[in-house]
């Protein structure tokens, strides 16, 4: 049973609400609850609460809650990975491919969780260091993915890519894009990249619009060294989960790494990851026209 539970929320007035339900459920099944700043800056008074830091948090809470979408999941997972703290999400966004559980089934589901009733899902993390003439400007670590992205300007990136230190391909393209599994369902999904259950310890290295139309993703182990070098741009940056950004030059070199580190989900018995899919990219959806055709009850 989970004693002490953090809770992480967007921070947006409509979902005072279901904070203030998800508060009432944790309470009645028996756990102490924790707001992060941002929650409590949403609910923190009416709740009768303080907020604390992340790193307050991930010392003194054996679980977290995120009620919010994937993006504030990101966040926090990357906070929260120092610490090993694991993290069940709720989703009050949109698609909500890692905060599986629905608002509608927030109190159903949660209670059983709380006592321990869950499956336990732990996901590869990228760590990546900016370098420039020798040395190291800028590091971060990844849930979903780190690449380089072309800035405000527009323009292609020019750059080479090295795996394990033999080089691979040389590209211009809008940008590229290293992923996790967990990420495989986000902006590599829309680059054209391919799915990677979570269960396979793989990264997949896409390019974004990429100028020779045969320069395709790939799909490389776990445990690649994988290098990025600039050598033309104009205006480009280099992004973690698209939340963390550092501005790239020519002689840059991107270094991706699989990190030691890793985030836990939590996840209601019965969660099926091809169920996930099957709803969220609508496979089980069956197209039909709407044309009538005009031999419709005629006899043959």
């Amino acid at each position: 049973m989970f004693r002490k539970v953090a809770i992480f929320v967007k921070p947006t007035e409509s979902l005072a609400g279901p904070l203030t339900a998800l508060i009432s459920v944790i309470r009645k099944a028996g756990a102490e609850v924790f707001l992060d700043e941002r929650s409590a800056k949403t609910l923190g008074e009416r709740a009768g609460l303080r907020g604390y830091t992340r790193a307050e948090l991930g010392k003194l809470c054996d679980l977290a809650v995120v009620l919010g979408g994937d993006g504030t999941m990101l966040g926090v997972a990357r906070s929260l990975a120092p610490f090993g703290t694991p993290i069940v999400g709720v989703n009050a966004g949109r698609l909500g491919f890692i905060t599986d559980i629905v608002l509608e089934d927030m109190e159903r589901l949660l209670p059983a969780l709380l006592q321990g009733q869950c499956t336990r899902d732990v996901r590869r993390m990228l760590s990546a260091e900016l370098v420039r003439n020798g040395e190291s400007i800028f590091s971060g670590l990844a849930v979903n993915d780190i690449g380089v992205s072309h800035g405000r300007a527009g323009g292609m990136v020019e750059f080479i890519v090295y795996v394990n230190g033999i080089q691979m391909a040389s590209q211009s393209a809008d940008g590229i894009i290293c992923s996790t599994p967990t990420g495989s369902t986000a902006y590599s999904l829309a680059a054209g990249g391919p799915l990677l259950a979570p269960m396979l310890d793989g990264v997949t290295l896409v390019p974004v619009a990429p100028h020779t139309l045969s320069n395709r993703p790939i799909v490389l182990p776990g445990e690649s060294s994988i290098d990025i070098e600039i050598t033309e741009s104009r205006d480009a940056v280099a992004y973690f989960d698209m939340q963390e950004f550092a501005d790239v030059q020519p002689g840059d070199v991107l270094k991706i790494r699989p990190s030691q580190r890793t985030f836990t989900m939590l996840h209601p018995i019965g969660y099926d990851y091809f169920d996930l899919l099957r709803r969220k990219l609508k496979w089980n959806f069956m197209p039909t026209s709407s044309r009538q055709d005009p031999n419709d009850g005629k006899n043959g």
